[in-house]
């Protein structure tokens, strides 16, 4: 239940960035909080303000940072997904606007395989999301990575439901 409360609000994310992309093409870029419009400032050759290609206008953050802080992954896998992908495009723009923060992406398993195996999967999804925001403009020496394989479960239980949970990588701000 969940995934899919989080694949919902990614979605409603996704399309509440969406209508502001589109909203913000012709007008004036105006910040007053945060929370502001998230992708107006990638539009700076139709802005009158000419926010900077970071994302800051007058030293005001126009991307808001996302309310998920975890991605997950499939079995065995440390592939990123769409859901994934949209959750750190975010993160990529909040980052691009922010850039004072830092991050630190905290990899995670669940309980089936070696203590071994699992922090060095739990590295692999770690790497694998800083590779993502690297590649969406992310200073890398902004990211550290860190696994914890199987040790910080996020479900305590059993079976696919609860293990599910538990592969993933958090995204904490430093």
């Amino acid at each position: 239940m969940l995934e899919n409360r989080s694949k919902t609000q990614i979605l409603m994310v996704s399309i509440a960035a969406a209508a502001m992309l589109f909203a913000g093409c012709s007008k004036k870029v105006e910040v007053s909080s945060d929370a502001g419009a998230k992708s107006s400032a990638s539009h700076s050759s139709t802005a009158t303000t000419s926010p900077s290609t970071h994302g800051i206008n007058n030293g005001a953050s126009v991307a808001a940072k996302p309310s998920i802080s975890s991605v997950h992954f499939a079995f065995d896998s440390a592939n990123l997904d769409g859901a994934a992908r949209a959750t750190l495009d975010g993160y990529a723009a909040w980052l691009n606007a922010n850039n004072s923060s830092k991050i630190t992406i905290e990899g995670n398993c669940d309980q089936r395989g070696s203590r071994e195996y699992n922090l060095a999967l739990g590295q692999q999804r770690a790497d694998s999301i800083r590779d993502y925001l690297t590649t969406g403009g992310v200073s890398s020496g902004r990211i550290d990575t860190v696994s914890f394989g199987e040790e910080r479960p996020a479900c305590s239980g059993s079976g696919e439901a609860c293990w599910a949970q538990n592969r993933r990588g958090d995204i904490v701000t430093r």
